[in-house]
Formats: structure tokens, C-alpha cells, sequence
């Protein structure tokens, strides 16, 4: 008996425990992505109290609603919140911005800055070709977009 009442409790907290403690690291103007049942929807924090963030959605959804509109996101409503800027590599400081400017150094910076430094004599023209194909190849491979995306039951709208 002990042991079916122990299993039972069990099973109604995992619910409760899928939350990862990130609804609290959510700040405000920071993008998120919602996912409702009906579907998905973006939007941008407005403000925020301890358990509760109000949102304005950035484009109209079936799911979420009228654009621009406010809505309210409590915190006992959550299901789970996913950070999307944690990379999924080995490393632990690892960033793709950085791989890519390893990448782009390697393949398109050394050849041209050989090619510019053979041409014009000049080593710091070379070094600048080389270092500024490192920036331009961290700029492209840069993170965009909605940094969180809430798992959530349902929202309300902002009561104004």
C-alpha cells in the first residue's frame, strides 16, 4: 500500500518539478519564444514581477492572439523554459561564433591575406585582411533570434 501511495505522489510531482528555474532568469526586452497547445507564438518580455511576466506579442497568431497585444504569463501556468543560447558542444565555453571565425580565418583570411601581403608588401595590410575575416566570419555565425521558449498550459490577456 506504502508503495503505490509513494508511486502516486511520484508521478504527480513530475509536473511541478519540469521547470527548470529558468522562468526566473527571463528579464525584461528579451525575446521568447511561447508554446501553447494550440501552437506557437513570439513575443518580448514587457515587465516582469516574481511569478508573473507580462508579454506583447510580436506578430498575430491563432494560438496567442492579436499582434502588440499584452498578455500575462504566470509562473504556476509554466511547464518548462528552454535557454537557446546554451550550446549543445563538448566544450564548455565552446561558441560557434567562435568556430566560425577559427573557419573563416582558415580558409578565406590566410589565403587573401597571403595574396594582399604578396601584393602590396605591406605585413600589417595582411594582418588586417586576416583578423577582420575572423570578425566578419564571429558576425555571421552570431546568435539571433528568441533567446527562451516557454512551455506553457495558457495565457491571459493583460487586464489594462
Amino acid at each position: 500500500m506504502f508503495n503505490r501511495v509513494f508511486v502516486a505522489a511520484a508521478i504527480l510531482a513530475v509536473p511541478a518539478m519540469a521547470d527548470s528555474g529558468l522562468f526566473h532568469q527571463i528579464r525584461t526586452k528579451e525575446a521568447v519564444t511561447l508554446v501553447v497547445p494550440k501552437g506557437e507564438c513570439d513575443a518580448r518580455v514587457v515587465s516582469r514581477s516574481l511569478d508573473q511576466i507580462t508579454l506583447r506579442l510580436n506578430a498575430t497568431t491563432g494560438a496567442c492572439g492579436e499582434s502588440r497585444m499584452p498578455i500575462v504569463l504566470m509562473r504556476a501556468d509554466v511547464r518548462d523554459v528552454v535557454d537557446n543560447r546554451r550550446e549543445s558542444g563538448h566544450g564548455v565555453h565552446r561558441s560557434r561564433a567562435g568556430a566560425c571565425a577559427a573557419a573563416a580565418m582558415g580558409v578565406v583570411g590566410a589565403p587573401a591575406a597571403y595574396a594582399i601581403g604578396a601584393a602590396t608588401e605591406s605585413g600589417p595590410a595582411a594582418l588586417f585582411v586576416l583578423f577582420g575575416s575572423g570578425v566578419a566570419g564571429a558576425a555571421l555565425c552570431r546568435e539571433r533570434g528568441p533567446h527562451y521558449t516557454v512551455f506553457t498550459e495558457r495565457i491571459t490577456p493583460a487586464q489594462p
